[in-house]
């Protein structure tokens, strides 16, 4: 991506004092100093001073028409998290000089970036830099700066030379090389297995043969009888092929940090995941993000397109400050996939009433749906399972509160699973390999 900085004649923002000038105008200001008590040496300080002002001017005078140089800063609109990303800058001059480059990255790009002493020549310099992004989401860029000397180095020049952008920072597509936390051999080993009957309503067309009596009248292919003169049925078989619709929670518990990552990350993660292996299958893979509101949709489709299309949205979601709005997962779905679909709902609750509002929707969804609820675990509430030599009565109290809070989510996640849904209560930072494991023993016992 090149941003607004290929320009003509980039502006000049700023002109200082160079190093030289400011050495020298040191020097002159101590030979006044000294020509106070030293009357011998008054003449020889006016002379260094009207010399050092002279030279000032000549150098201003035969470097101000100077053409500054140019700036071209390429950076790809999207890149991967955690993944290095080259950033390239091809600065062009007129004439011999030396430059240095200031570059304002954002800081999930790894901040500021400063190239001192590039040598330039009439013809176009390209220096390469890796930066390696920290987190997921979309940035702005900031200004690429050239700064020069003057013909006589008595002036520093400053000019933006390119300004404005931005780069997608997309969370990391899980490759086949992390998977081997799944129980299947292969994504693809699974391709070989054959399907039991389904239990849907779904039939695809399988191919067409001649008509026998007893077959069902309204399997008669019209057109293919008057094609090729005699009666012609279609033959269907249970539909293989499946939806999978991954809604993840933008609300505010999503905010929590495992390691480094937030929720929402490892969510998004997760989904990406989920969505390549449906993609293997010939899935269709639709995508939906919610707090109290819709925040990004994503129609079922299948092939690249599909993941494509949720890796890009990704890169736009972020935490926001409300707790998630069931009802808006429940109605999207009532609206947008009438057909049946395995729908992921990954998210986080807390105990009370948002746990019975998350039980009430997705019985509602459950009813047209499979579900599979991701409930992403605080970790605090690992605590529970340490064993401390001594503990303080605080500690106790903590845990016993703890406890509490364990025993009311399992009790909501069992009330889930009454209704037919299948539940996994993971930890954020080691959701995929279960999710998968789970996507395909539900896929391979014809549950979808």
């Amino acid at each position: 991506m090149t941003s607004d900085g290929d320009r003509e004649h980039p502006s000049i923002v700023a002109i200082r004092p160079a190093p030289r000038l400011v050495r020298w105008t040191a020097m002159a200001a101590m030979f006044a100093l000294a020509s106070v008590p030293f009357g011998l040496l008054f003449i020889p300080a006016i002379a260094f001073v009207v010399a050092l002002v002279m030279l000032a001017f000549i150098d201003w005078g035969i470097s101000r028409k100077d053409p500054p140089p140019r700036l071209v800063r390429e950076l790809p609109e999207h890149v991967v998290k955690g993944r290095r990303a080259i950033v390239t800058y091809r600065v062009s001059s007129y004439i011999d000089r030396s430059t240095s480059i200031l570059d304002e990255l954002p800081t999930d790009l790894g901040g500021d970036m400063l190239i001192e002493d590039v040598a330039l020549t009439p013809r176009t310099t390209t220096i390469t830099r890796e930066v390696v992004p920290l987190r997921r989401g979309t940035n702005e860029l900031g200004g690429a700066y050239l700064m020069w000397n003057s013909r006589l180095e008595l002036f520093r020049y400053r000019s933006l030379a390119q300004n404005g952008g931005k780069v997608a920072i997309l969370p990391p597509a899980s490759s086949p090389e992390r998977r081997v936390a799944l129980t299947h051999r292969t994504i693809r080993d699974e391709l070989g297995t054959r399907p039991r009957p389904a239990r849907g309503e779904g039939r695809e067309f399988e191919s067409l043969r001649e008509y026998f009596p007893g077959d069902d009248p309204r399997h008669v292919d019209w057109r293919a009888t008057a094609r090729r003169g005699r009666m012609m049925v279609r033959q269907y078989q249970t539909e293989r092929r499946h939806t999978v619709m991954v809604a993840v929670d933008t609300g505010r518990l999503m905010a929590a940090r495992a390691e480094s990552n937030s929720k929402l990350d490892y969510a998004l993660d997760c989904a990406i995941a989920l969505a390549r292996a449906s993609k293997e299958f010939g899935d269709r893979v639709g995508f939906m993000a919610f707090d109290r509101e819709l925040r990004s949709l994503i129609r079922p489709r299948s092939g690249v397109g599909a993941l494509r299309g949720l890796v890009e949205a990704s890169a736009r979601l972020k935490v926001s400050a409300f707790e998630p709005n069931y009802r808006v997962l429940a109605d999207t779905l009532a609206i947008n996939q009438k057909k049946r679909a395995l729908v992921v709902v990954l998210t986080d609750f807390v105990e009370g009433s948002a746990s019975r509002e998350l039980e009430s929707y997705l019985g509602v969804i459950a009813r047209r749906h499979v579900v599979l609820l991701v409930a992403l675990r605080d970790r605090v509430l690992a605590e529970i399972d340490r064993r401390d030599a001594e503990i303080t009565r605080d500690r106790l109290y903590r845990r016993l509160a703890l406890q509490d809070l364990v025993v009311e989510r399992e009790a909501a996640l069992a009330r889930i699973g009454r209704f037919g849904a299948e539940t996994l209560d993971l930890d954020p930072a080691a959701i995929n390999a279960p999710v998968l494991n789970r996507y395909l023993a539900m896929r391979q016992a014809s549950l979808l």
